[in-house]
């Protein structure tokens, strides 16, 4: 065929036939790829769909196992914790007692606060403002102590206030109101001194003559003090205390154990006291009637000095015993002298010296008047220890009481002293 041959209208339509054919075919590739990408997209998506489902339900799975392992844990602990309790037997009774104790404590203090309502309770305050001078008033020393005077009474009719009560011990408490040191001084029975209205007599004959707020006046008016308070206890106050304490350890002479066996019968003939003798001398452990019946004593060497000794000593040893009680025994001890004990001070007063006794330390003792400044005389027919001079006297007892150097008696003191010195000069 010649190259220049003219191409014909039937191979122009079959080449344009050829043509579509093509077309068609790219068209049908084209589009069979598309189908193919969505149906690849779609398999993709449902495959994450269905990926996704399982990770949310692995950790749904994980959870649970969590939470049943963390209830058998739970289980486990309280199993243990049962075991271990189990195996302490002894720190649970020991806990149990505790409560307990802790229980009847506040129930006794409760009970104690009501039985402080019992006490034989006076009133003083009215009485005693006229024996107190402005001088001692005005004391600014005196101001940081609490003094209280303390009667120890033979009374066989239990009656601690009225009748011939003689006191057989006067002291002064005087009670440092910032440390609680305690200070006692032991005023001799027999001491000439002004026990009212200028009678000179001895000085435990103003209880006798008047109660407890004559002896209280007395001591003030004599001693420049500003005495407002007294406690009186009678023999079985003191031994009922005592032997709530469990006792007191003394050392005893042959002699003093002959008198105390004698006054223990005394009492028990008295007051219908039962009690053990005391079979040896030396280091002993008393009861509570035994040493009574040791304060008591006052026919050995030293006479009434001596007793007066005796009875600061158990009174020491007893206010030791307290501060070494527990506080039931020392709720025992308060509710063993209830009944038995006269006071002016309120039931709230008396419960806090009760809770603070633990606090409270006895630092110095000793007599009135002092053996360097006394003397013996009969006077209006009675055998007395005679200060001399009272103003010397009332000097010393200030200076150990209150620091007070150099203290100058008041008018009154001075007055009385020179009554004293004309019986003997």
């Amino acid at each position: 065929m010649s190259k220049n041959r003219k191409i014909t209208e039937d191979e122009i339509l079959i080449e344009e036939r050829m043509g579509e054919e093509e077309d068609y075919e790219e068209y049908a590739r084209m589009r069979e790829e598309r189908e193919g990408i969505r149906s690849r997209r779609e398999r993709i998506a449902l495959e994450e769909e269905r990926r996704q489902a399982m990770e949310y339900e692995r950790i749904r799975n994980r959870q649970a196992q969590q939470r049943e392992e963390k209830a058998q844990n739970a289980q486990r602990s309280a199993y243990e914790r049962r075991k271990r309790k189990k195996r302490h037997p002894i720190r649970n009774f020991l806990l149990t007692v505790f409560l307990l104790v802790l229980l009847t404590a506040f129930g006794s203090l409760a009970y104690l606060r009501s039985r402080l309502q019992t006490v034989n309770s006076v009133e003083l305050e009215d009485v005693l403002q006229s024996s107190i001078s402005m001088q001692v008033q005005q004391d600014e020393a005196m101001a940081g102590y609490q003094n209280i005077a303390l009667f120890g009474v033979d009374s066989r009719e239990q009656d601690l206030l009225g009748g011939d009560n003689r006191s057989d011990a006067i002291m002064v408490c005087s009670i440092n109101k910032k440390n609680g040191e305690i200070k006692l001084v032991s005023v001799y029975r027999d001491t000439l001194l002004d026990i009212g209205g200028g009678e000179m007599r001895k000085c435990n004959a103003a209880y006798a003559f008047g109660g407890p707020q004559q002896a209280v006046a007395m001591l003030n008016r004599n001693l420049d003090l500003n005495i407002t308070d007294f406690v009186t206890v009678g023999f079985e106050g003191l031994a009922d205390t005592i032997d709530a304490l469990g006792g007191i350890d003394l050392e005893i002479t042959e002699e003093e154990m002959e008198y105390m066996n004698s006054y223990m019968d005394d009492m028990y003939y008295e007051i219908g006291t039962e009690y053990d003798e005391v079979t040896d001398y030396g280091m002993q452990h008393l009861s509570g009637i035994q040493a009574t019946a040791y304060c008591r004593i006052r026919y050995t060497a030293g006479d009434d000095f001596k007793r007066a000794e005796r009875q600061r000593t158990v009174l020491a040893l007893t206010l030791q015993k307290a501060r070494e009680a527990n506080p039931l025994q020392l709720i025992a001890a308060a509710n063993a002298a209830l009944g038995k004990t006269a006071t002016s001070l309120s039931s709230g007063e008396l419960f806090m010296f009760i809770l603070r006794a633990k606090g409270m330390d006895l630092t110095e003792s000793t007599g009135f008047p002092t053996e360097e400044d006394r003397i013996f005389a009969t006077i209006n027919g009675e055998s007395c220890v005679v200060p001399y001079y009272l103003t010397t006297n009332v000097r010393k007892l200030h200076e150990t009481l209150f620091g007070e150097e150099g203290y100058e008696s008041s008018p009154t003191v001075g007055e009385i002293n020179d009554i004293i010195n004309g019986y003997v000069n």
